[in-house]
């Protein structure tokens, strides 16, 4: 599973690290299926709008198949200031 570090924006999830430029992606708690079965991944979708605009940091899985990053469990948010410092840093704003 891999860390990544990115911003809440519009109730996705935008990835700045350690892909910059990567993706924008819904997140899901649950293991990627065998096959894609869209409303199964859709009902265990993780609610992102309480980080709205916030940097969080998750762990997950990112499978070619982009959209969804799988397995998502957020393990820490940014305040204020330093999710701004991140925004200015990856050029966000």
């Amino acid at each position: 599973m891999e860390k990544f570090l990115g911003i809440v924006e519009n109730g996705r999830f935008s990835i700045l690290m350690p892909r910059p430029q990567c993706c924008t992606v819904k997140m899901t708690r649950i293991a990627r299926p065998a096959s894609i079965a869209e409303e199964l991944v859709a009902s265990h979708e993780i609610n992102l709008a309480e980080y709205e605009g916030k940097a969080i940091m998750v762990t997950g899985v990112l499978p070619e198949h982009r959209g969804w990053l799988y397995e998502a469990n957020v393990i820490d948010q940014a305040g204020p200031l330093l999710s701004e410092v991140v925004k200015e840093t990856f050029g966000r704003r």
